[in-house]
């Protein structure tokens, strides 16, 4: 039985993050037009969960330091 995938092979220039991870999701959702809303809501969330993580690390350590 053939197996049909569609697939993307990156490699990322990790000196340039930003950069390069626009790339990436640019080249996704040019691949999905149908689902660029989806994706991009998906990725917000995504990014948002990333940075409340940060957030309240961050608020952690603050409050150590201030004891």
């Amino acid at each position: 039985m053939a197996k049909i995938k569609s697939a993307l092979d990156i490699q990322l220039d990790l000196t340039r993050p930003i950069e390069e991870l626009t790339e990436v999701i640019s080249a996704v959702i040019a691949s999905q037009p149908a689902r660029r809303k989806e994706i991009l809501k998906g990725l917000d969330i995504a990014i948002g969960d990333a940075l409340a993580g940060i957030q309240a690390q961050e608020e952690k350590e603050q409050k150590v330091v201030d004891s």
